[in-house]
């Protein structure tokens, strides 16, 4: 049986703004503007959400981009009190009757980057027990992987392909330079570049920065 309400990370305020939406002079810490709220449990509408999934969260990705939008320094800022989170991984529990079979099955393990819903909004939700979320924006977590190596994905991945293939077209035999190789969208740069088939100096600024995680 399905719970009415469910715990949800919400954004009360935006950190680094004061009431009339100027900056402040000292933000105050992220913690003090996020709550864990109770709040009701999405489902899938038979009329209203066709072509959406239900996940139930098994772990959510936390980037840069979150701790910006929750300072209200981000591009879009959604109103107030949003579920912040961009990635999500979890199970299938439920799905809407345009999503076929083919693509998605309840029970489906998937990984879903909410910056891709059609309906836009920046990309939030993820920060919850339950989330609706477009089938455009699901994908397949391969059996092989463990879920938790997927909740970045959508931060580190999307953002280094944007670079390198929609803005450097990035090909074989380029050399690219990936300064801040040592972070998380830097080690992504350096994977697809060399996936590319490009020639890659990594650049970091610690020598210690430059042993790569176990």
């Amino acid at each position: 049986m399905k719970r009415a309400t469910m715990r949800a990370v919400r954004c009360h305020r935006f950190a680094a703004l004061g009431k009339d939406g100027k900056p402040l002079p000292t933000p105050s810490p992220i913690r003090d503007v996020l709550r864990i709220d109770h709040v009701p449990t999405p489902t899938i509408d038979s009329t209203h959400d066709r072509n959406n999934v239900l996940i139930s969260a098994h772990y959510a990705g936390i980037q840069y981009p979150d701790f910006l939008q929750a300072q209200g320094l981000y591009q879009i800022k959604p109103p107030l009190p949003y579920t912040p989170g961009m990635d999500v991984v979890g199970l299938v529990v439920d799905k809407g009757s345009d999503v076929s079979d083919d693509r998605i099955r309840i029970g489906d393990r998937v990984y879903a980057n909410t910056a891709l819903c059609p309906s836009g909004g920046g990309g939030l939700g993820a920060l919850a027990e339950m989330i609706s979320v477009s089938s455009d924006a699901v994908f397949p977590v391969p059996d092989e992987l463990h879920m938790s190596s997927v909740a970045n994905l959508g931060r580190n991945y999307c953002a280094a392909y944007h670079s390198l293939k929609v803005i450097g077209n990035v090909g074989p035999g380029d050399l690219v330079l990936v300064d801040g190789a040592s972070g998380g969208v830097g080690m992504a740069s350096v994977e697809l570049a060399k996936a590319m088939g490009a020639k890659v100096i990594a650049g970091v600024s610690r020598v210690d920065k430059g042993t790569l995680p176990s």
